[in-house]
């Protein structure tokens, strides 16, 4: 094959990305306009598929068991894994398709219409929004969980009480598992330090490797089982910590070392 042929190869792959990228939006656009006649379930599969397409794999901490519907949210996104943008986009519209197979007939033949900046609004209205994090607060207003969240072991330092270990905040979550939910380290060895108990539970009884675990941190993985953190304890929906685990090499680890706790305790 010659240059040129893959030029025209590149060059028509490129034109049918852009093409599919185009479908996608008016995919997205429709949706928005018929999100009152979908039914729920259909609903969060395509709000899932929406933010694999346009934010990439789910990454943000698991909303806590009081926030129902920002939970079934977050585990709908967090299903897809890691699903690449372009196929997500695929599915998208083909979910649509099959929910109403002359959707795109029938937007041709009335003119398309809609304006495409509100495509994501029925993302936003239709089911209730996972809370985001606060940005830019001030610092008289910032509170330990945004120290832990910011990294900043100083002020930590200085503001920590003996109580503060225990508290949960609005997620549901504790400091410990905020500083292992951002792979942390040093902050949370000063927490253990203080006498943070490293198989802490938060609102759905997920413990601190349950997040590390979940989200892929190597390091606070190995750091929590160097402090012989417990393995097989279960959250709200009967899962340990190898349940939650994706990461293929963090799998290895924890099965690894329950097989050699295993194994010790039974010498």
């Amino acid at each position: 094959m010659y240059d040129s042929d893959l030029e025209i190869c590149d060059d028509e792959e490129e034109h049918h990305q852009l093409e599919h990228e185009k479908l996608f939006s008016v995919a997205t656009e429709h949706v928005m306009h018929r999100a009152n006649v979908y039914d729920a379930r259909d609903l969060l599969e395509l709000y899932a598929l929406y933010k694999q397409a346009t934010s990439g794999a789910c990454h943000v901490p698991r909303p806590s068991m009081l926030q129902m519907k920002a939970r079934s949210k977050w585990q709908a996104w967090h299903e897809l894994g890691d699903m690449s943008s372009e196929d997500a986009q695929r599915a998208y519209v083909d979910k649509v398709k099959k929910l109403e197979p002359n959707w795109l007939d029938n937007k041709r033949n009335n003119g398309g219409g809609g304006n495409s900046s509100s495509l994501t609004g029925w993302v936003v209205h239709s089911i209730e929004s996972v809370p985001k994090e606060e940005t830019n607060k001030p610092e008289h207003l910032k509170t330990l969980f945004d120290h832990v969240k910011e990294n900043n072991l100083d002020r930590l330092r200085e503001e920590l009480k003996p109580a503060d270990l225990t508290q949960l905040d609005e997620q549901g979550m504790a400091l410990l598992h905020w500083a292992t939910d951002r792979n942390a380290i040093g902050i949370i060895e000063f927490l253990v330090e203080q006498g943070a108990n490293v198989d802490q539970r938060d609102a759905e009884q997920q413990t601190p490797l349950h997040y590390a675990a979940s989200c892929g941190h190597v390091e606070a993985v190995h750091y929590l089982l160097s402090l012989n953190a417990n393995l097989e304890l279960r959250d709200a929906d009967g899962q340990t910590c190898i349940d939650v685990a994706d990461d293929v090499e963090i799998c290895g680890m924890l099965q690894a070392e329950l097989q050699l706790r295993n194994n010790s305790s039974s010498n």
